[in-house]
């Protein structure tokens, strides 16, 4: 759901689609996050393309541009010491993809950093911890996952979703920014827990 909100302008049949999705509604029943993104998706049922539109607007100005954005969506932008993309921030984020033989399909005309990449690379490790049955392989993995959630997502996502809460007008973008919010945090949680259990599994 985060990646589908960030990566793509947005579409009401799309949201419409994930909204119905078993997935999505169970979650609803646990996060708080998650049902403001459904409030923010509601009114796409009864309202005309007028609200599509001022929805694309929002999306546009948030993250597209031409003007200043409210709420960046790299890594760099928050990091960096001058604000630049592709600068040593982008860089050390490639390297971490580079070392599990991945790269990112536009490496070289944008930048790596950008948040759907980064979760999507965290998937991939959780993917392969997940996989693995080698305990020794699985520890690797959960350290690597905890390396990059610390040095990296969690550095500058809690200034983004701060940031994107106050600036976006409309809930399915402020459901957004909490529910990464939640998200990170249970991760942070859950690494080391999963660590320890399987110490004890040893």
């Amino acid at each position: 759901m985060i990646r589908f909100v960030f990566d793509f302008p947005p579409d009401r049949d799309a949201f419409l689609e994930v909204s119905n999705q078993p997935q999505f509604q169970s979650l609803c029943e646990i996060s708080n996050a998650c049902r403001t993104i459904q409030k923010g998706i509601q009114p796409l049922l009864t309202q005309n393309g007028e609200y599509m539109k001022r929805l694309q607007e929002e999306y546009n100005r948030l993250f597209v541009g031409p003007n200043v954005l409210p709420a960046p969506l790299w890594e760099s932008v928050y990091l960096d010491k001058e604000h630049l993309l592709f600068e040593e921030v982008t860089l050390t984020v490639r390297e971490c993809y580079h070392h599990y033989g991945l790269s990112f399909i536009r490496e070289g005309n944008e930048p790596d950093d950008h948040i759907v990449i980064e979760l999507e690379f965290l998937h991939v490790l959780i993917k392969k911890t997940l996989e693995s049955d080698n305990l020794d392989t699985q520890n690797k993995l959960l350290a690597d996952q905890y390396s990059f959630l610390t040095n990296h997502l969690l550095k500058w996502c809690p200034i983004f979703c701060e940031t994107l809460s106050n600036s976006a007008s409309f809930e399915l973008y402020q459901g957004a920014a909490l529910l990464l919010a939640e998200y990170l945090e249970l991760e942070y949680e859950l690494i080391p827990a999963l660590k320890e259990a399987l110490s004890n599994a040893r």
